[in-house]
């Protein structure tokens, strides 16, 4: 499970923040959180924030991360830049690395992996371990600085001539995991595990692509997507195996890869709808376009389907940007119990998602410790921390609070600071301006 996501010097990310899945209040919803390893760690977590704040590049930083974890080994070549993104609106962002940190619970063991990079190399990489027991030591496996990286002796997959195979701009981690490393390829195989998802465009290749490899039944999916009352009947998959050539006028999201050969094919989304005569008798059936004919909601829904199953099945995590978009309150009501809830979440999968939906910020639906602001500090620059860190005038926030009326008011921040009369004021400006040009 993750315990700890770290990011630094990231887009709007100036100084460190860190978004934690520890559980550290008491007497508050006991069945959000999972007990593993005499650890309580959370199974959701949301994050509000104004347009602009920040939000989705904590999202993004993560995504970076596993990008860089998952292909730096094997995509990367000599010379070919790091993608970073550094904060730019001060003197000392563009001249610093990004820095990433994560820590994961695997096996009763917890493993804190990180790494600082430039556009030209890594600068620093690390990974600890910690066993869970009381008062245990970390130990450091290894750590790099630049090309030189110092091995713990207990790490031994870290030992011998692997070390020369390393590039200036991949990650050690995945040198080891390509080379079967046990302990790194669990690190790896959380990445793996992680989905990351932004609910502002329609892509169905998760769920699509899960369905071709028969990790997701697509009977399933069918009565997945009956249970949201889209009066979709049945989902149809058809193929087309395609040459190189056509890809022109094809979207991305609709191809995907098969076989040893890695043919092109392309996968069309079919929904079938009943056909009703006036006296409500079923006539027919009617076959839709996913893309062209169904409403977002519905796109939207069949996206979240797969990637929903595989993290719960799993035990992985899944963060969603932007829930709210296109999706019913209802709807998303339940995706959240479905994580939050032991007997559909045995493994104790995590969901994080951003939104600005104030409908879920009450008591009854999240911990303290599950709800999270981002806000622009006095240098632009994104802050990130939890409703039970939040200091009032008074102390933290009550656990019988109104989290969402405080919130509305400006008490915990992360809110936009504007006024209705600014705006009026704009458009009574620019009503004079066209008076006057036309006088």
């Amino acid at each position: 499970m993750l315990v700890e996501f770290s990011v630094e010097n990231y887009r709007s990310i100036y100084n460190k923040v860190t978004l934690s899945m520890e559980a550290v209040t008491k007497n508050e919803l006991d069945d959000h959180i999972r007990e593993i390893s005499r650890q309580r760690l959370l199974k959701t977590g949301v994050i509000y924030g104004a347009n602009a704040s920040g939000k989705s590049n904590i999202f993004k930083a993560f995504s970076f991360m596993k990008n860089m974890v998952l292909n730096s080994f094997k995509e990367s070549q000599i010379g070919e830049p790091i993608l970073v993104e550094p904060f730019l609106l001060n003197s000392t962002g563009k001249d610093e690395p990004n820095s990433f940190e994560v820590i994961f619970l695997i096996d009763d063991v917890f493993y804190r992996y990180g790494f600082s990079a430039f556009r030209d190399h890594i600068a620093e990489e690390w990974l600890f371990s910690r066993k869970t027991i009381p008062r245990a030591r970390e130990i450091v496996l290894f750590e790099r600085l630049g090309q030189d990286i110092q091995v713990h002796s207990q790490f031994k997959e870290g030992k011998g001539e692997v070390k020369d195979k390393l590039r200036e701009n991949s990650l050690f981690i995945s040198l080891l995991a390509q080379f079967n490393g046990k302990i790194a390829q669990k690190i790896v195989k959380c990445f793996l595990d992680s989905n990351l998802w932004s609910i502002d465009a329609y892509n169905p290749i998760h769920t699509t692509a899960l369905l071709d490899n028969n990790v997701v039944p697509l009977e399933w999916v069918n009565e997945f997507m009956q249970k949201a009352d889209t009066d979709i009947k049945e989902i149809r998959i058809n193929e087309q195996e395609m040459e190189r050539d056509m890809r022109i006028n094809i979207p991305i999201s609709s191809i995907i890869l098969k076989g040893k050969e890695n043919k092109m094919v392309t996968l069309s989304i079919k929904t079938i709808h009943q056909f009703y005569d006036p006296k409500e008798d079923v006539l027919k059936e009617v076959e839709f376009d996913m893309e062209k004919q169904e409403s977002e909601g519905t796109k939207k829904f069949y996206c979240l389907a797969g990637l929903l199953y595989d993290t719960l099945k799993r035990g992985g995590r899944l963060f969603i940007d932007e829930i709210e978009n296109s999706l019913h309150p209802f709807l998303i009501r339940i995706i959240i119990r479905l994580f939050q809830d032991k007997e559909t979440n045995p493994k104790g999968a995590q969901l994080i998602f951003t939104t600005q939906n104030t409908l879920f910020l009450n008591k009854d639906n999240f911990r303290r410790d599950e709800i999270w602001f981002v806000e622009k500090a006095p240098d632009h620059s994104s802050d990130l921390y939890s409703l039970v860190e939040y200091k009032l005038p008074k102390g933290s926030a009550r656990k019988d609070a109104s989290y969402a009326k405080d919130y509305i008011r400006g008490k915990y921040g992360a809110v936009p600071y504007v006024e209705y009369a600014d705006f009026a004021e704009l458009f009574k400006k620019s009503r004079e301006r066209t008076k006057n040009e036309q006088n």
